[in-house]
């Protein structure tokens, strides 16, 4: 079953045009993500198939079913997105932020029951950001707090997440937490995953579906081994890259030259 279905869809703000009749599919229980350079188009398209962005033209599905025949509300119980840069404008607690997550499931004037606050917690637990639940948003790091908006995510219990760098606030260690933790959920809960990352090895390492955008156009898309040659990201990249194989992982790796060393 397809997640996502994108048919020709284009993407302008005024009279600059972004995205350029791109057509792609997601399928189900995937881990799918988008690769390419600055101005690529990458976040934009993100949010284009998240339904957080409307095309100029083309159309877009959820399930086999049209963006459009969905409610809002419909909508956030099928998918999740944890969005770049977020920003707090209200002082809110982190628990009480991630709870948020839960509003999909609820009637108009619901309250929520203790299985979604057991939801919560779970969600919390998973990102690392329990022991944070009564700190306020705006006295927690820029990692942590992405941490926290993942587990908001989650705590929504959707099919699909859509992310935008997810790991690029995070050190070493809770970048591959989040990547874990998101490729778990993929196995054992059937969640599909589509991201964008500026990470190509850890992108290598996890997608079974690379798309490598440029100039809001579909450059090509693939397994790893596929899309992650030294010919085709040179192109888009437009710099010296070596490509080889990480003896650890097996998965293709990807190193630029510095100019001293050409």
């Amino acid at each position: 079953m397809t997640a996502v279905s994108a048919a020709n869809i284009s993407l302008s703000y005024g009279n600059y045009q972004i995205l350029h009749s791109l057509t792609l599919s997601i399928q189900k229980k995937s881990f799918f993500i988008i690769v390419g350079p600055n101005g690529a188009g990458k976040s934009t398209l993100l949010k284009a198939l998240s339904g957080s962005e409307k095309v100029t033209t083309g159309t877009l599905s959820l399930f086999d079913k049209p963006h459009s025949q969905y409610t809002r509300q419909a909508f956030a119980r099928l998918a999740a997105l944890v969005p770049q840069g977020f920003t707090d404008n209200f002082p809110f607690k982190v628990a009480d932020t991630v709870l948020m997550g839960r509003s999909p499931h609820l009637s108009l004037l619901g309250r929520e029951q203790k299985e979604d606050y057991h939801i919560a917690c779970r969600a919390m637990e998973e990102t690392d950001t329990i022991h944070l639940a009564d700190r306020s948003l705006n006295e927690i790091s820029g990692g942590e707090k992405q941490r926290v908006i993942i587990a908001r995510a989650i705590c929504q219990q959707p099919q699909i997440i859509f992310l935008d760098e997810p790991t690029a606030a995070l050190d070493l260690a809770h970048q591959i937490q989040i990547m874990d933790l998101l490729d778990s959920l993929r196995r054992k809960k059937g969640i599909t995953v589509c991201m964008v990352s500026h990470d190509i090895n850890l992108a290598a390492m996890y997608a079974d579906t690379l798309l490598l955008l440029k100039s809001g156009r579909i450059a090509t898309s693939g397994p790893p081994d596929q899309v992650l040659t030294a010919t085709l990201l040179e192109e888009s990249y437009g710099c010296r890259l070596q490509v080889d194989d990480n003896p650890l992982t097996g998965t293709k790796r990807v190193s630029p030259i510095p100019a001293r060393f050409r």
